[in-house]
């Protein structure tokens, strides 16, 4: 089971909304006319000021309040902004800015409108919003870019893309990993349940969707590949070669950002943002076997019929030593950290270069110290495995706020990363 989030690429359908006082800001949108009502001037109008929450989201328009103009309205989130656009568009608008909502920051979604369109930041809204509080005759125009290659900060995380801790096991991190899952082009299946469109949508092949549901195919993509060039490998290995080949930083080499362009943290992120080139040949991987999860099952709680149920096969959790979850081979790992330290074991398989050998390098907030034993692991053939010892304590005062970092095993030709995470207190 691999648990995916959902991530932005550097592409953009990009729009550019421009206010009369000279200010752009970017946006998206997948409707890209060549006949623009909104590519002059025009006046701008945010329903919302009269404080009604329809009027916010133009769930309730009054046509002579917007006819002509084109109307700022904010995000109704996941869905309906296309239905927003059929509005503005019934009540004669030329053009609708969407705005998101302060939780959605920079996510934004390349739909199919109605009219001329542009889903802008939460920090882009908040400056037309300002614009048009500070002048009675505010307007703007939307232009279009097409598909922009660059993007930047790409990739982040998206703010639908759900957080760990994992409820029904905080021991092990999740999500796993991060994935494209951001204004994906994709098969659509045909339906006349499509409401998006007036025709039912139901000639379409290929659509614009996003959501983890988009993320998951792509890393489900990159198992099967990796399965197909490597048959012998279980699932947890190729588990593992995604997980610990994955990108920290982005294409910029700064750390992944969260939808507020903030430092992702590993609840968000996962072990990273997937890199298949890397994945095809990992160095080392954390291997299990099926029969290893039953212990660790069994540990969770879920007594001999809730084991029984997952494994298909009866299981008496009374006559095995239940493990903990940090004692799963598992490719991250989480430490549960109070005063005493605490001491974890992996072990390793050489997949990469018979003759090889890797170093440990840590790296966690100086408030953590972290001691691997051994601190080097020398292989002599493929396949082999090789255990070591993982100890965490705090080097002063324990943090409430906890610690992220990462432990990797580096050689002359590998990196392998795994994820450190120290919880923060009541996590």
């Amino acid at each position: 089971m691999l648990t995916v989030a959902a991530g932005t690429m550097d592409r953009a359908i990009r729009t550019n909304v421009k206010l009369g006082n000279g200010e752009e800001f970017h946006g998206e949108s997948l409707f890209q006319p060549r006949n623009n009502s909104a590519a002059d001037p025009v006046p701008l109008v945010y329903p919302g000021a009269d404080g009604f929450d329809a009027s916010r989201d133009c769930s309730v328009l009054r046509g002579a309040e917007v006819a002509g103009k084109v109307v700022l309205c904010e995000s109704r989130g996941l869905s309906d902004r296309v239905e927003a656009g059929q509005t503005v568009a019934a009540y004669g608008g030329v053009g609708m800015i969407v705005m998101n909502k302060e939780a959605e920051g920079y996510t934004t979604f390349a739909d199919a409108h109605v009219l001329p369109a542009s889903h802008v930041s939460y920090e882009s809204g908040s400056k037309i919003l300002a614009y048009l509080n500070s002048t009675a005759n505010g307007t703007a125009s939307i232009d279009f870019k097409g598909t922009i290659i660059g993007s930047y900060p790409s990739p982040a995380v998206t703010f639908f893309s759900s957080r760990g801790p994992s409820k029904a096991s905080p021991g092990i991190l999740k999500p796993d990993i991060t994935g494209p899952g951001m204004n994906i082009l994709a098969a659509w299946a045909p339906s006349d349940s499509h409401t998006e469109f007036s025709d039912g949508g139901a000639d379409l092949s290929f659509f614009v969707e996003s959501g983890t549901s988009m993320s998951t195919p792509h890393l489900s993509g990159v198992a099967a590949l990796l399965k197909s060039l490597h048959p012998d490998w279980s699932p947890a290995a190729i588990k593992s070669a995604m997980m610990t080949t994955s990108d920290a930083v982005d294409r910029t080499g700064l750390p992944i950002k969260d939808e507020q362009y903030r430092h992702a943290t590993f609840y968000a992120l996962g072990a990273g943002y997937v890199n298949p080139a890397l994945a095809f040949d990992p160095g080392l991987v954390y291997d299990l076997r099926a029969d290893d999860y039953i212990p660790y099952l069994c540990g969770l709680g879920l007594g001999d019929d809730g084991v029984t149920e997952i494994a298909h096969r009866p299981v008496a959790c009374g006559g095995l030593r239940a493990v903990t979850e940090a004692e799963l081979n598992y490719p991250s790992l989480i430490v549960n950290l109070l005063a005493q330290p605490i001491a974890v074991n992996r072990t390793v398989t050489n997949v990469g270069k018979a003759s090889s050998v890797y170093t440990a390098v840590v790296d966690m907030p100086k408030d953590v110290s972290v001691t691997v034993q051994p601190p080097t692991l020398r292989f002599t053939a493929l396949d082999e495995k090789q255990s070591f010892t993982v100890t965490v304590r705090w080097a002063g005062q324990p943090n409430v706020a906890g610690a992220e970092g990462n432990l990797k095993w580096v050689s002359d030709d590998y990196i392998v990363r795994s994820p450190l995470v120290i919880p923060a207190k009541g996590e």
